[in-house]
C-alpha cells in the first residue's frame, strides 16, 4: 500500500470515527442533564449531585424527578430553576396537607410543616384537601424541612424534565 493509500485510509477511519464520537455526544447531550443541589440542608439526604433523564418520563410513585420551579415555588426557588423531589401523588389521588402529616390516599407521606414560620404564615394557612387533576402530581423532598408541594400545592407535570437518578 501505497503513502497516499495509507493517508486516505487514515483520513476516512478518523473522519467516521469523529462522526460516531460527535453523534453519541449530541444522543447524550440532548437525553441528559446534571442537577446539582448546593443547599447545606438537603430534601433528599445525602444526594447532592443528580443525573436527570429527559427522555424518562413516565411517572412512578415514590421514583425521583427533575422539574422546572414555576412562579408558586418562590421564594426557595427561581422560575425556571432546576429542583428534584421525590413524586408521591399521581393524577386522581387524595391528598390531605395538615399541621401534623401529609397523607396521599390516607398513607402519610409527610410530618408537619416546619417551613410555615420561615415563609411567614401559620401552618394552617398551608392546611388543604384535594384530588389531583389529571395534569399534576404532588412532589416532596423526604425531610420535614423540605420546600415542596405541601406548600406550593400539585406539580404541573408539563414542568417536569425528566426521572432523575442520584449519583452522589
Amino acid at each position: 500500500m501505497t503513502n497516499r493509500m495509507a493517508s486516505r485510509t487514515f483520513v476516512v477511519r478518523a473522519g467516521l470515527g469523529l462522526l460516531v464520537l460527535a453523534a453519541l455526544g449530541l444522543y447524550l447531550g440532548t437525553r441528559f442533564r446534571v442537577g446539582i443541589d448546593s443547599q447545606v440542608q438537603k430534601c433528599l439526604p445525602p444526594y447532592s449531585v443528580w443525573l436527570i433523564d429527559r427522555h424518562d418520563r413516565a411517572l412512578v410513585r415514590g421514583a425521583t424527578y427533575g422539574f422546572f420551579a414555576g412562579d408558586a415555588m418562590a421564594p426557595f426557588f427561581g422560575p425556571g430553576q432546576r429542583v428534584v423531589k421525590r413524586l408521591r401523588g399521581l393524577p386522581g389521588d387524595q391528598v390531605i396537607v395538615g399541621a401534623e402529616r401529609t397523607t396521599v390516599n390516607g398513607v402519610t407521606v409527610g410530618e408537619g410543616l416546619a417551613l410555615a414560620a420561615a415563609l411567614h404564615q401559620p401552618p394552617g394557612a398551608f392546611a388543604r384537601q384535594v384530588i389531583l387533576p389529571g395534569d399534576a402530581v404532588w412532589v416532596m423532598g423526604d425531610t420535614p424541612d423540605s420546600f415542596d408541594s405541601r406548600y406550593w400545592g400539585p406539580l404541573p407535570i408539563v414542568q417536569i424534565g425528566g426521572r432523575a437518578y442520584a449519583l452522589f
